[in-house]
Formats: structure tokens, sequence, C-alpha cells
């Protein structure tokens, strides 16, 4: 099978870019084996390393990377996160397709090999303020976003660099939280809140990335329309509530200020 008929989505091609400047990449929740698939068969990387905790979709990645000839180059491994790899095998660690508290969770079980590794790509779903927050104090420097919609859901993707004295005093494979240091500075935004930094990604805003851009259009006309609602209401609660979504519309606005689209 050619690799130019290989059915992979946008939001997997958009991780597989960011996850290019490698040799060796570890594949965490690599599901059908998709990204790996595209990064090998485009020789974008020299090796990768699929692993999931399930084994049918660990069956299903096996009998893909035989269907597109790639076995000398990508090796499946049944592994509950980053339990099977070695340290310093891969200078490249991709963990995509699952929410922020489980990733986080797979980064710390996986500390070891999290230290050894050169880069992250890190592509959470869920509770995303906090997991760049989570990263920013573990001291890891973010190096590049990317967004993109698919089926009207907005994904981000972030590369983060693992300087060597990251998660240092890791006892069990538990880092330890450490303060911000200058090296991750790159979470910072002049003229935005670190809030709204870590909710909608400091990367993204510097760039003024036009999915951020429309993701964030969206979000304040339906806030406006929020707003026009609960002031028909007319009770304390919505009131209340009111408040609430005022004070979000004027932080968008400033948002929007400060990548030049207000």
């Amino acid at each position: 099978m050619e690799i130019k008929n290989l059915p992979i989505s946008n939001r997997l091609k958009m991780n597989a870019a960011l996850a290019q400047e490698s040799r060796v990449l570890a594949d965490v929740g690599c599901d059908h084996a998709y990204c790996s698939i595209y990064l090998a068969g485009n020789r974008m990387v020299e090796r990768c390393i699929a692993m999931d905790v399930n084994a049918g979709p660990l069956a299903r990645a096996q009998e893909n990377i035989r269907l597109y000839g790639l076995e000398e180059c990508i090796e499946t491994r049944l592994s509950n996160g980053l339990e099977k790899l070695v340290p310093g095998e891969a200078d490249t660690i991709l963990v995509s397709g699952m929410g922020g508290p489980l990733m986080q969770e797979i980064l710390e079980r996986g500390a070891a090999c999290v230290r050894a590794a050169k880069q992250l790509v890190l592509q959470p779903q869920s509770e995303i303020a906090e997991f760049r927050s989570y990263l920013h104090k573990q001291g890891l420097q973010l190096l590049d976003e990317d967004m993109c919609c698919e089926d009207g859901k907005y994904y981000p993707v972030l590369r983060v660099a693992v300087p060597q004295e990251t998660m240092r005093g890791a006892k069990e494979g538990v880092p330890e939280t450490v303060e911000p240091r200058m090296a991750a500075d790159s979470f910072v935004v002049d003229g935005v809140s670190q809030e709204l930094a870590y909710a909608y990604g400091p990367c993204l805003i510097r760039k003024k990335h036009p999915v951020l851009l429309e993701f964030l259009t969206r979000e304040y006309g339906k806030k406006q329309e929020l707003l026009q609602r609960l002031g028909e209401q007319k009770t304390e609660r919505s009131a209340v509530r009111m408040a609430q979504v005022q004070t979000e519309l004027t932080e968008l606005k400033g948002l929007l200020e400060v990548m030049g689209q207000a």
C-alpha cells in the first residue's frame, strides 16, 4: 500500500509535523499507528516505537504497519503509557488523543523516559489550561504550538523541549515540581494574563494563529448571545452569571486586541 493512501486525519498530520525533528519517536497511545506510519513512511523519522495499553488497537496497528510494509522501522509494544520504553531509547515522545490529567499521569509515571528525551509532542483533549500550567511548572520550554479544527472540534498540540535538569529529583517515577525557570518563559506572553496564556496557548497567541482566531471569534459570539439571553431572564442568579460572562467577554476582547483582531 502506498503511503499517500494512508487515511490519516488532519489532526494526526498536525501532530506528526511537530514530531518530525526526531530520530526515534515513541508514539504513546498509538491506536491504529497512523501517525507512526505517516512519519516513517515519509522518512520524517528513522524509527518509531508504537505503543498502546490495549491489545485490540495494537493488533490493528500491527496489521496497518504490515500493510504499508514498515515492519523494519516501526516496532509495536503493549505498554501502559511509557512503561515498556527504556529511558534514552526515544528522543521524541508523542502523546495524543487523551485528556490532560491522563497525559500528566503518563509523563509522571514515565519521568525517567521524559528526562532522557529531547522533546515531547503533546496533544491534550481536555483540561488544556491546567496541562499547560503543569508543563510550565515542570520547567519545560515551549518550542511551538499548532491548532486545527476537525469535525467541529478544536485541537491544539504543543512541542516542548526537555532541559537536562527538568523534573530533577524524581523518585519512583514521580517528578518533583519545580518553580518555572527562565528557560520556561516561553509560556509567558506580554500583555496577556498567565491564565489566558495557559488557556489559549502562548505560541498560538504570538503567532496570531488563524485557527485560534477563528475559535476566539466563535467563543466571543457565543458569549454575547449568552449575555443577551441572561439579560432577558431578570433573576438574581442570571445577574450573577451575567457579571461573569461580561468579565469573560472583556478578557476575550483584550486577547483579540493583542492579536490585532478587535
